[in-house]
């Protein structure tokens, strides 16, 4: 600190200013300094090319619930979403909403190697696939469960292991 000041008298004895005006000056020096060291640090600043850029959708434009559960992404790159009000997919341009026969969230999902997509939810559980216009089908489950393990909560997870698909429920309803 003392050397800047004892550089600002000298500053200012020899340009023969007010004070005001020295002060002035090399404020203004200082700013055009800041300011160039920020151009030129930003110019080393990180390099985004080849990094994809980062889009938010709002609920107005995928038209669906404002929670999301889980996601996974298909051979084919459509990206599906375990959502408040169904299954959710985006093919990169277009949202489609896929509902449970029973209206509730879709709380789970995975994606097996023959493309169907499994499903966990409030009190339902299944699959859906390609139907013969190439839209989704659902198919449930719940009618290969006994009666009496019929009622259940949420199915938080669903797992695809060795040709095996497990539903996960915290407990009974």
């Amino acid at each position: 600190m003392k050397k800047y000041y004892i550089s600002f008298l000298i500053f200012y004895i020899k340009k023969n200013l007010t004070f005001i005006d020295a002060y002035c000056l090399l404020m203004k020096r200082n700013l055009v300094l800041i300011l160039l060291l920020n151009v030129i640090s930003s110019s080393f600043s990180q390099n985004t090319i080849g990094i994809p850029d980062i889009v938010n959708y709002p609920k107005s434009i995928y038209n669906a619930g404002t929670s999301n559960w889980d996601i996974a992404q298909d051979k084919n790159g459509i990206v599906y979403f375990a959502n408040n009000e169904g299954l959710l997919s985006f093919d990169g341009t277009y949202w489609r909403l896929y509902p449970l026969p029973n209206k509730t969230n879709v709380r789970s999902l995975e994606i097996t190697d023959d493309g169907k997509i499994y499903v966990g939810g409030q009190d339902e559980l299944g699959f859906f696939s390609a139907g013969k216009a190439g839209t989704l089908v659902y198919t449930s489950l719940k009618n290969l469960i006994p009666v009496s393990d019929r009622s259940f909560t949420d199915v938080w997870e669903v797992i695809s292991f060795k040709n095996e698909i497990f539903f996960r429920s915290v407990s009974a309803g």
